[in-house]
């Protein structure tokens, strides 16, 4: 008789086993779901009015939550591997991208290595962009030494033309994110720094706004694929001017140049001597070059497209220029 009660109690405990699993597995599910839907409401990093709704805390937070980093392969935890800190360093170089490319981690590592280490790069990338980010050895070594953040943009950004990204660009919140870095470098996939130039991006910090000047037959001041921008001076022209696109293209970065020259004057008319610094274009030309050739430029936007003609001294001077991607936005 005992042995029959025992039996019994015993199959009964064993049906209730795998419920009582699959009801400790909702449970966990439940405040998986509940915790992102905290840190995405928090996190409402890019709204329509140009604001961000988070603090560094916060954002970080979610940023973790991503990249299920709570492991040794996050930066922030991992302070002795760190060369540089993004959140104290007054330079970063920048580069938005939301469309995946096999090739955007070479280009960084480039980057990287040709800019030092006391130079951060940050991604903004979308989120489901980051596990991409994640399978490159080297790559994580940056990462953890702070060389490299990536960090999230908003569900729903991204770039389809060329006018969504000067809409972007020409929003406060972007520039306010950069923050403390007072000089940013903004590069895209189809530009490069070479590493055989003896000028370095620091030679230019007097600048406010330098890039590869543009041939004057197509457009006004330089290119902003690869350029070197004072985030201050950028803001100041954001709260002065509000930014709208002419009937036709007219990219940001003429906007933002034509912006500058008329802070100038506004200044000089005031009696001011101006803050703002713009250099001319043999200055310009040793920075980068796309439309106007230099011999031996420190950066190169789209080569393939308009430096043709110069393809066999790029390969001795500038042989990295291959891993600029031809994928163009817009194109």
């Amino acid at each position: 008789m005992r042995i029959a009660v025992a039996s019994l109690a015993s199959a009964q405990s064993r049906k209730w086993i795998l419920p009582s699993l699959w009801l400790i597995l909702v449970f966990w599910f439940l405040g998986r779901v509940f915790n992102h839907s905290k840190y995405a409401d928090k996190l409402n990093v890019f709204s329509g009015n140009g604001t961000f709704g988070a603090t560094k805390a916060q954002f970080y937070d979610y940023y973790k939550l991503l990249r299920h980093s709570g492991n040794k392969t996050d930066s922030h935890l991992q302070a002795d591997w760190m060369t540089v800190n993004v959140s104290t360093s007054n330079k970063a170089a920048v580069i938005i991208e939301t469309r995946r490319s096999g090739g955007i981690v070479p280009l960084v590592l480039h980057f990287s290595a040709v800019l030092g280490p006391d130079w951060p790069i940050v991604i903004y990338t979308a989120a489901e962009n980051f596990g991409s980010f994640s399978t490159s050895a080297a790559l994580l070594r940056h990462q953890r030494a702070g060389r490299v953040v990536i960090r999230a943009l908003a569900d729903g950004v991204y770039f389809p033309n060329w006018n969504s990204v000067s809409d972007f660009l020409t929003t406060p919140w972007i520039w306010e994110e950069m923050a403390p870095a007072e000089h940013v470098l903004l590069f895209q996939t189809d530009s490069i720094l070479c590493s055989n130039s003896v000028r370095k991006v620091d030679d230019f910090f007097e600048w406010d706004f330098v890039g590869a000047p543009i041939n004057p037959d197509i457009g006004v001041g330089y290119n902003g694929g690869l350029s070197l921008r004072n985030r201050k001076t950028t803001l100041r022209v954001l709260s002065e001017f509000e930014w709208a696109a002419k009937p036709e293209p007219y990219p940001e970065d003429q906007w933002f140049f034509s912006r500058m020259k008329d802070l100038q004057e506004k200044d000089s008319e005031e009696g001011i001597v101006s803050s703002i610094k713009l250099p001319d274009m043999e200055t310009a030309r040793t920075f980068a070059v796309e439309t106007i050739d230099y011999p031996h430029p420190l950066g190169l936007h789209q080569p393939d497209r308009f430096l043709k003609e110069h393809i066999l001294s790029l390969d001795e001077w500038c042989p990295e220029y291959k891993l600029a991607t031809k994928d163009r936005i817009g194109n």
